[in-house]
């Protein structure tokens, strides 16, 4: 189980390090207007792939065990494939991104959702390496990709940036179609009852999973297509920029977070959950903070040596931001402790409440302040996010203030026995 959990976070390292040197790449050829657009690009990409996983995502990763993978894995392609089309016409009616790209946009979310629900019924059924060399193939594929195209063939435009997708996601999807063929029961004549009983399933359990998802990532990324319509794609590249690098310290509290979930979902003690919880919330605040901290003195010169000229602005961007992705640890670690108690409700509420709070200071602090201003705006609502979370944790404490602090050899305990919890997968 160790293995697996080491492995997970070792492919996540490795992505995140990628698509640092893949916006590092992108950002000093095709300059701040280029990274603007490839920003949007993975935005928009993003945002479909979310709705995407109403009929996707967790959900399939829960019912894999329950029903036979063919009734689980065509509803979730039509729904893929119907999901894209209904975004063409949402983009192109609000202009979120240029409309040579509605298109690819279009067809990349389409590969990478197909890609992504095999991947999910791979885990489901317990192949969580299999998973995981899918994610890293599709940034390798695409680094190289770019490197061939900018740097040996000379063809340093967003063409070739999209191609690359279409070359890492084309990889990605041949791979989990393999994978699942060498993982998955044989396909048999099911019939239309199965189909429509495994998609109820899937759409009950995605909306209640994915509902959070949905508004966290509305609030934390609406912030792009506010500055691209105000200021341009220039400014949105600079921010893009500062947020890719001031969020990665994300990475820490979300391994943390996986464990702790996987822990307290086999749990009946709610004492130590909570004490868990409330422990590893404080470990993730200190050592985020000191990430923080080192991110903060960076010169504005190093980020125009690391990412070219037009990118001086990233450290400002990154300072606006820090308050709120540091508070952020706090939903991310007591927002797990919900989820593995069956609580998504607080979560959602959370998560809604940062969204309304973030879509009113868009209003009024993009137009005055630009990217700063979104930087502040996007933090206050972070903040308030886990400020909602921590009150909801507050009300059922069951723990003492002085129980948030381990004493000697407990955390040591307490870790290895999320280790050998029963019934982890």
């Amino acid at each position: 189980m160790l293995n697996k959990i080491v492995n997970t976070f070792g492919t996540r390292v490795a992505i995140a390090i990628i698509n640092l040197l893949i916006a590092v790449m992108v950002s000093q050829v095709l300059g701040t207007e280029g990274k603007g657009v490839q920003s949007l690009i993975i935005v928009s990409i993003t945002y479909i792939l979310v709705f995407a996983n109403l009929m996707g995502g967790g959900a399939l990763v829960y019912l894999t065990p329950r029903f036979h993978f063919q009734t689980l894995a065509v509803p979730a392609y039509l729904w893929a494939t119907a999901n894209s089309l209904v975004f063409y016409f949402v983009i192109k009616w609000f202009d979120l991104v240029p409309a040579a790209m509605i298109v690819h946009v279009v067809f990349l979310a389409a590969i990478n959702g197909f890609t992504s629900i095999n991947a999910s019924i791979l885990i489901g059924k317990e192949k969580i390496k299999q998973s995981n060399y899918i994610m890293l193939l599709q940034v390798v594929i695409s680094a190289i990709s770019l490197v061939v195209f900018f740097y040996v063939a000379g063809l340093a435009t967003i063409q070739s940036y999209i191609i690359t997708l279409y070359i890492a996601f084309g990889g990605a999807f041949a791979l989990s179609i393999i994978l699942l063929h060498r993982h998955a029961e044989n396909l048999y004549a099911a019939s239309w009852k199965a189909y429509l009983m495994a998609s109820y399933q899937m759409l009950h359990f995605g909306l209640l999973n994915q509902l959070a998802h949905i508004a966290q990532l509305l609030s934390f990324r609406m912030s792009y297509y506010w500055l691209n319509s105000l200021y341009g794609e220039a400014e949105v590249g600079v921010y893009s920029n500062g947020t890719s690098l001031v969020e990665s310290i994300w990475l820490v509290s979300r391994s943390i977070s996986m464990v702790q979930y996987a822990h307290i979902a086999n749990s009946t003690d709610k004492v130590a959950s909570q004490k868990l919880t409330a422990r590893l919330t404080l470990a993730a605040i200190a050592l985020s903070a000191l990430l923080l901290l080192v991110m903060i003195v960076l010169p504005p010169a190093f980020f125009v040596w690391l990412f070219g000229p037009g990118f001086g602005q990233v450290g400002g961007v990154i300072v606006s931001l820090a308050p709120g992705v540091l508070m952020f640890n706090v939903a991310l670690i007591i927002g797990h402790y919900f989820s593995g108690t069956g609580k998504y409700h607080v979560n959602t509420i959370a998560s809604f409440a940062g969204l309304v709070v973030a879509i009113a200071l868009y209003s009024l602090m993009i137009p005055a302040f630009g990217i700063t201003g979104a930087g502040w705006a996007t933090s206050i609502s972070y903040t308030f996010t886990s400020l909602i979370v921590l009150m909801f944790f507050a009300r059922e404490l069951l723990i003492r203030p002085a129980d948030f602090i381990p004493r000697k050899g407990e955390m040591k305990t307490m870790w290895e026995q999320m280790m050998h919890s029963p019934g982890r997968k």
